[in-house]
């Protein structure tokens, strides 16, 4: 069954106000982005959570939704500027050649208001493209580059390169390829090898990132991805066809053989004992199956996930043998920078990398020793399945990789939290409740229905946000559907306003500042899943009536506020602004760590 139509926004005035915001932007750039995240939001399937086109980047049409239809169908006939202009780009973001028809044959005779590049996006062209791939080869970011009448849209695609290359991330950018790639040769912190790209080698390795990237659970979210997914389809299918996949270099057994001959006869292996040979084996063989593909070039990300995941987990030895890895890596890895010219410092941070990781991996030896069974059944038991269940080797391996399976230190085992460990995730604790006498005294009572607590907000602004708080409340209430949720979110309202009250001044809208609100508030108790379609953040921002990313907007309210904002993870550090189940879980995972 198609998704329910989009609901309008709860203000059509204000919906058309940020619509004209977009743009008047000199960049096309932020309305294209909201086209394309409106869009897509507005096309995926309600029941399988599968986005509006499973291979989003191949040139074969995909009918848009009925609703979407019906959506497009009420612009047009609204007649306003700021939809003409959406709708325009609409009709060239999608492959559907009926859709197309209709709005040109409506909207363009009544756009001659509109800029110049919202009126030519069918003469949008390729310009260049081009990769900037990190010198260790685990990670890249392709850039192509259009010209919409004279005015630059340039797609990076971030990719990781460890075991399968997958998108991680996608965005435009309003600068030119050259320009950015000045501005890296300026950064010594990052060192990057540029690739010169044609046009169809570009749509060709993009297009395989992204079906790469389909596959992988939990599926990627970022501020911009998936949203920008059909503005990447659009761009795609105006790149030529038939382009070559990049072909690495298949090392052979000899060849391999050859690598550990070589490292055994160098002066960095003269010390070590007889496992060297195998150790090293293994070693090229996890960089080549599951790191960057280059044996020869090491840094502390391969050596993190020989030694934190790999090695533990994949090979089956003794202690004795086990425990003589580390060194046989430190002398491999010296061995393999220096043969391939790899700059020093990597040299540097890997063998820092292996001090730094030693206790953690022998504690993980010497567990791992004492249990018997096997990592699907350890498995079978994490997910809370029967014992005797058939587990495939194949997904038992892709869950091991994320960290998820026996003695990975998922579930909060303390007997499998290294003290390093321990104290890292109680300093992580910290912040989320604010401070170690608050995460001591942290309970599970549930917070309370409550309105808006108008308590410290200025006079100037207080009618402003009531009105707000209104809104919310009810957005609040049928979104989240938890009682305590809405409270938090007004919460962080009260919060936001009493420390910025110059966000709330008159003639803000309110669906961006509701999904800025959710934002927040979802963050900081860990709403938000990428994987449940429901409960991820362009879900909720097209269901507020939003057309942008809520981020920028809630670090803006943010901006008087002591908060944590890293990878991705939001912490406002105040117990009274998490749910119950928020703290259900930092108690659970404060209780596990063994001091």
């Amino acid at each position: 069954m198609p998704s329910q139509p989009p609901q309008s926004p709860s203000d059509e005035a204000e919906f058309l106000a940020e619509l004209s915001e977009l743009l008047a932007d000199p960049s096309p750039v932020p309305l294209l982005m909201a086209a394309s995240a409106m869009g897509f939001t507005a096309n995926v399937d309600e029941d399988d959570g599968s986005a509006p086109f499973s291979m989003p980047t191949k040139v074969e049409s995909n009918p848009a939704s009925e609703p979407f239809l019906a959506l497009t169908s009420a612009m047009v006939d609204s007649a306003a500027p700021e939809t003409d202009a959406l709708l325009l780009v609409w009709a060239a973001m999608f492959d559907d050649s009926l859709l197309r028809r209709r709005i040109h044959r409506t909207v363009k005779p009544r756009s001659a208001s509109l800029p110049e590049w919202v009126r030519s996006l069918d003469s949008i062209s390729p310009v260049a493209a081009a990769s900037l791939r990190h010198e260790l080869g685990h990670e890249e970011t392709l850039f192509v580059e259009f010209s919409l009448t004279g005015q630059p849209v340039t797609m990076a695609v971030a990719v990781t390169r460890l075991g399968v290359p997958y998108l991680e991330d996608c965005y435009p950018i309003d600068d030119t390829i050259d320009s950015i790639q000045q501005l890296s040769a300026g950064n010594p912190e990052i060192p990057s090898e540029h690739i010169e790209l044609t046009l169809a080698d570009a749509r060709a390795r993009i297009e395989e990132f992204v079906e790469h990237g389909d596959h992988i659970m939990p599926p990627t979210e970022t501020d911009t991805w998936p949203s920008v997914r059909l503005l990447l389809a659009w761009m795609l299918r105006l790149l030529p066809e038939g382009g070559d996949l990049e072909q690495p270099h298949e090392w052979t057994e000899e060849e391999l053989d050859g690598l550990v001959a070589d490292f055994l006869a160098s002066p960095w292996a003269r010390e070590i004992q007889s496992d060297a040979g195998m150790h090293a084996e293994r070693l090229f063989d996890f960089q080549l199956t599951h790191g960057s593909g280059e044996p020869l070039r090491w840094g502390a990300t391969a050596v993190n996930m020989v030694m934190g995941d790999l090695y533990p987990r994949k090979v089956l030895a003794d202690d004795e043998f086990m425990l003589s890895m580390p060194t046989v890596l430190a002398a491999l890895v010296q061995f393999a920078n220096e043969l391939s010219g790899t700059s020093p410092e990597f040299t540097t941070s890997a063998l820092e990398a292996i001090d730094e990781a030693l206790p953690e991996y022998r504690r993980r030896v010497a567990q791992g020793s004492s249990v018997s069974e096997s990592p699907a059944s350890g498995l079978a038991e994490l997910l809370g399945l029967p014992p005797d269940i058939e587990i495939p080797q194949d997904l038992v391996e892709q869950l091991g990789a994320m960290g998820l399976g026996p003695n990975s230190g998922r579930g909060f085992d303390p007997l499998t939290i290294s003290p390093e460990g321990a104290e890292f995730l109680r300093e992580e604790l910290r912040l989320r409740a604010g401070g170690e006498d608050d995460l001591a005294a942290l309970d599970e009572e549930p917070l309370p229905a409550e309105d808006l607590n108008t308590d410290g907000i200025s006079p100037k602004v207080l009618p402003q946000v009531q009105a707000l708080a209104a809104d919310l409340a009810r957005f609040a209430d049928a979104h989240f559907r938890d009682p305590e949720m809405t409270t938090a979110v007004l919460r962080i309202l009260n919060l936001t306003a009493r420390t910025n009250p110059g966000a709330f001044r008159r003639g803000f809208a309110h669906p961006p500042a509701i999904a800025a609100l959710c934002w927040i508030a979802g963050k900081n108790n860990r709403w938000f899943i990428a994987e449940v379609r429901q409960r991820t953040i362009q879900t909720m921002t097209f269901a507020a009536g939003a057309t942008t990313q809520p981020t920028a907007r809630a670090k803006s309210m943010l901006k008087n506020v002591s908060y944590s904002l890293e990878d991705q993870e939001l912490d406002l550090g105040d117990p009274a602004l998490l749910t119950s189940l928020a703290r259900a879980d930092i108690i659970a995972m404060r209780d596990a760590v063994i001091e």
